[in-house]
């Protein structure tokens, strides 16, 4: 059976976005939380990736990690990073305000690699072991 024919088995109807509950351990709030994750929407990955790459003359000069951590983390948290109601309690205008209020940056890194599995990105097992060692 060739692709096509294997795709065309496939109810349209079951296709769904991974997600998953990341569960961080708060140093802040000094409590576990549990983030609804899913994966971020191709486009709008890539749309994060373009707005934090910074080129000049035709060569990057600086990519903004901070800047695309933490946006992927809000788009593939929206129930929390955007919901009003918690920014509201937290006093944080924006979502990228409350990923700071909320988060530190290993906390930051932890959702990030999470979504980014979801999103399809999976961990290098030989890169891990490298740094291991």
């Amino acid at each position: 059976m060739n692709l096509v024919e294997q795709l065309l088995k496939i109810d349209a109807g079951l296709i769904e976005t991974p997600s998953k509950v990341i569960t961080i351990q708060s140093k802040k709030l000094k409590e576990p939380l549990d983030f609804p994750c899913k994966a971020v929407d191709p486009e709008k990955y890539a749309e994060i990736q373009e707005g934090a790459v910074e080129i000049r003359k035709g060569d990057v000069k600086k990519i903004n990690m901070y800047a695309l951590k933490t946006l992927i983390v809000i788009e593939g948290c929206p129930e929390v990073f955007k919901s009003k109601e918690v920014m509201d309690h937290f006093g944080a205008p924006t979502p990228k305000e409350l990923v700071k209020t909320l988060l530190l940056s290993g906390e930051i890194d932890d959702l990030y690699n999470g979504i980014n599995e979801l999103s399809g990105y999976e961990k290098d097992a030989e890169d891990e072991e490298t740094i291991k060692n």
